[in-house]
């Protein structure tokens, strides 16, 4: 027995937004270390870090926490898909858990951003 579910172009819209967070942390991850490095070129790496440790910490905490919460959801719909092959959803599964922030905006582009209006899909994952 499926459910319809209703992929509407906000519900599409928010779930793009949704996948470029942990891009964006990543690259405020990016920028944070530049800046650190470039602000202290008399020492060394080790002693930067050591410095910086609170700030890099917490976009490090911030990055996995993003990018945990939004493989969850992918996966989620992912499994709960009904027109999508298994081998398919292998695939996406396992290049989202290796290339998370990178693979979250190729999936949305691929496959999210196409799916119809009305949606087949499971009831829940198992």
């Amino acid at each position: 027995m499926y459910r319809i579910a209703n992929m509407d172009i906000k519900a599409k819209r928010r779930m793009g937004l949704i996948s470029l967070l942990p891009l964006f942390a990543y690259i405020g991850w990016l920028i944070h270390y530049l800046v650190i490095l470039n602000g202290n070129k008399s020492a060394n790496l080790s002693s930067i870090l050591s410095q910086n440790y609170d700030g890099a910490l917490f976009f490090f905490i911030l990055c996995f926490a993003l990018t945990s919460a939004v493989l969850v959801y992918f996966v989620v719909h992912i499994a709960r898909l009904a027109s999508m092959a298994s081998g398919t959803k292998v695939i996406w599964i396992l290049f989202m858990t290796f290339a998370a922030p990178v693979a979250f905006p190729v999936f949305w582009y691929l496959e999210v951003r196409r799916e119809p209006q009305k949606l087949q899909m499971h009831p829940d994952i198992a």
